[in-house]
């Protein structure tokens, strides 16, 4: 019957969730909004991720404390926005997979991923600085940082940097080709 077919594919995923975290990464552009809260409760709900990560939150203090509550997860570690600008946020539930926070920094969070049964591997959630001149401190960093890591490693989030330039129709004509040491493949 269709309805036992579906149960059994739902506690496969289930079993391989178990071992595989699923993980979700927003450029939110704002976090404080009740729609954002919305969609994002919404998208934990449908697809039962096992990290998240909101990149340019653009709230600190008492209000990101207000939202992180009410998103639903057991731990979460948070980077500050600088005013209005920046902001990291992983949330995640260490019954299914367990986060120790390496390293954070205004520009990134990284963090060694350790789910049940499984080796660990490291996932460094990055927000750059648009501005060129913070946004250069960055890929020193991780680039010393990548030097030293000796086991797989992840960077997921927004670089602000482009692929090729017909990624971009306005500014300054920047791209991360032009970043010793980075391949996008």
């Amino acid at each position: 019957m269709n309805l036992e077919n579906n149960a059994a594919q739902h506690h496969q995923l289930d079993a391989r969730r178990a071992h595989h975290p699923n993980i979700f990464v927003w450029n939110v552009q704002g976090a404080g909004s009740r729609e954002v809260l919305h969609v994002l409760r919404e998208h934990i709900r449908m697809h039962k991720p096992s990290i998240v990560a909101l990149v340019e939150t653009r709230i600190s203090g008492a209000k990101a404390q207000d939202v992180c509550n009410r998103v639903g997860f057991r731990n979460w570690f948070r980077v500050e926005a600088q005013g209005f600008q920046g902001g990291i946020w992983v949330f995640w539930n260490s019954d299914e997979t367990d986060l120790v926070v390496l390293n954070s920094h205004d520009q990134f969070v990284t963090v060694e991923v350790k789910p049940q049964g499984l080796a660990s591997w490291i996932l460094t959630f990055n927000y750059a600085s648009p501005q060129l001149h913070n946004r250069d401190i960055l890929w020193p960093q991780l680039q010393q940082f990548a030097s030293t890591v000796g086991k797989p490693w992840l960077l997921a989030g927004d670089f602000n940097e482009t692929v090729s330039l017909e990624e971009r129709n306005h500014g300054v004509r920047r791209w991360c080709g032009g970043v010793p040491g980075l391949s996008i493949g």
